[in-house]
């Protein structure tokens, strides 16, 4: 399973890596931070992810081992296990092997340990969504990027953008307790249909609500189908009433399904589907779409036709 890598924790690892960076400036260079994930070693760089690598054993070990021309050092934080890694020449050994963990780099890498763990969750939670509610692969890793890109495009607090992106994954995660059968439906939904399927805003969040300090996010979750004239579902909220991030989210969800799982999907362009959207009066905010055009003309794909299939899309 491909690590999912949430981008509003970003900040969180720049963080932890300059403090890290600053305090072994004397020792060595090109810093890098790896922790285990599955059966690998997944880690950073002051310039961003780097690949899921297999190393020795014996790098986790007590003590400075010498690898790859670098120096590696364990630690535990939090219970996670951290590689921290500096190049520097083997003369360097005694001032590597006496340095330790300074407090304010171990706070830092506890925090970081928590987000690690949330990461880690939340893909597993997004394997197991896609499996059981017969979803298509990868709507969910698209729809919370172009949420994310909207959201920093209308300047959204970092706190704001990661209650948005966590949202964005769960919006439909209320699916996993609807039947199979009609999960399966292709064809137009009954009105007893189409009640049980938009009961999956409820149950969403309800589940959501039941974790402490996820408030905010079960709120977006229960309100990504609300339309701002008042005709969406469940409650029947206006504009002013939906949260910010369901109005953002509700873009990205319509303009993915538009442009990957209708049957016009590959023939017509990103713009395409946009003007769509926007003729939908009353049914999306309008400077969230605003925000959204300026995405795509930011990415140079407005008037290019979508890779329809491709989990590799946002």
């Amino acid at each position: 399973m491909k690590p999912l890598e949430l981008s509003c924790i970003a900040g969180v690892w720049n963080t932890s890596l300059g403090i890290l960076n600053e305090n072994l400036q004397g020792i060595g260079s090109d810093l890098q931070l790896w922790f285990p994930w599955g059966g690998t070693w997944r880690g950073r760089d002051l310039d961003g992810g780097l690949p899921p690598t297999d190393f020795p054993d014996d790098l986790a070990g007590p003590g400075v081992s010498r690898f790859g021309g670098r120096f590696w050092k364990a630690v535990s934080i939090n219970g996670t296990s951290w590689l921290i890694s500096v190049r520097a020449p083997s003369t360097a050994t005694p001032e590597m092997a006496a340095w330790e963990l300074p407090e304010k780099a171990a706070e830092s890498l506890k925090m970081l340990s928590d987000f690690v763990r949330l990461e880690c969750l939340l893909g597993l939670t997004m394997k197991i969504l896609e499996n059981q509610s017969r979803e298509n692969i990868g709507h969910w890793d698209r729809v919370r990027h172009l949420s994310v890109a909207i959201g920093s495009e209308m300047r959204l607090s970092p706190r704001e953008l990661a209650d948005l992106e966590i949202a964005a994954l769960l919006h439909d995660i209320g699916k996993v307790g609807l039947p199979d059968e009609l999960l399966e439906l292709a064809g137009p939904l009954d009105e007893e249909d189409r009640k049980k399927v938009e009961a999956h805003s409820l149950i969403g969040s309800a589940m959501i609500r039941e974790i402490p300090g996820m408030e905010m996010i079960a709120e977006i979750v229960l309100s990504h189908h609300e339309a701002v004239d008042g005709s969406g579902y469940p409650r029947g909220l206006k504009h002013e009433e939906i949260p910010f991030g369901s109005l953002i989210i509700a873009v990205a969800d319509s303009f993915d399904a538009m442009t990957h799982y209708r049957p016009y999907a590959i023939e017509r362009t990103y713009l395409e589907s946009f003007d769509e959207m926007k003729r939908e009066k009353g049914k999306f905010s309008p400077e969230v779409l605003a925000a959204l055009e300026r995405v795509l003309k930011n990415l140079g794909i407005l008037d290019t036709k979508p890779l329809v299939g491709s989990k590799e899309d946002w």
